[in-house]
């Protein structure tokens, strides 16, 4: 075989290669997750799933201290996915229900409505450019006191 076989043979194979992983591209995403009071939310994660995607992609990020996060898709901080994301914010680690360990396990700062990407009311678009995201997410309602009805919990499943 010739040397210029060769070269046209393994230039072939890269080409091959390379076409091989082709993943959508990710753009920089950064920005704060806040209260409507202004305060960060000062730990958990935040996912922005895409909605115009054949299968959803998932980028996540981990929320600092400050409230601030930078979201990744492939890698660490890689960005997202151009396009239409709904996205859900994790912060309250359900341990279990603080019965066996009571006043240890402190009450959920965050409405559980923003953990679970079915309920949360957060969308974003992210541009095919660097973006940056307001976040803006509720405090958790009160805990109910002993006999109080929880009146959206009736909304939702009925009076029975």
């Amino acid at each position: 075989m010739s040397h210029c076989s060769k070269l046209a043979g393994s230039g072939v194979l890269l080409l091959l290669l390379s076409g091989c992983d082709s993943q959508p591209e990710t753009f920089l995403v950064h920005g704060i997750v806040v209260y409507p009071d202004g305060k960060p939310l000062t730990e958990g994660t935040i996912e922005f799933e895409t909605l115009d995607q054949k299968r959803p992609i998932t980028a996540s990020g981990e929320i600092n201290d400050d409230g601030t996060f930078q979201l990744g898709t492939y890698e660490a901080k890689d960005g997202a996915i151009a396009g239409k994301h709904r996205a859900a914010v994790i912060a309250n680690y359900e341990i279990g229900t603080g019965i066996e360990r009571p006043g240890l396990i402190p009450p959920p700062a965050l409405d559980p409505k923003f953990s679970d990407f079915k309920t949360s009311p957060l969308a974003f678009e992210v541009k095919p450019s660097p973006n940056n995201i307001l976040v803006e997410v509720d405090y958790a309602p009160p805990p109910l006191k002993e006999g109080e009805v929880d009146e959206t919990m009736l909304e939702e499943y009925g009076t029975e």
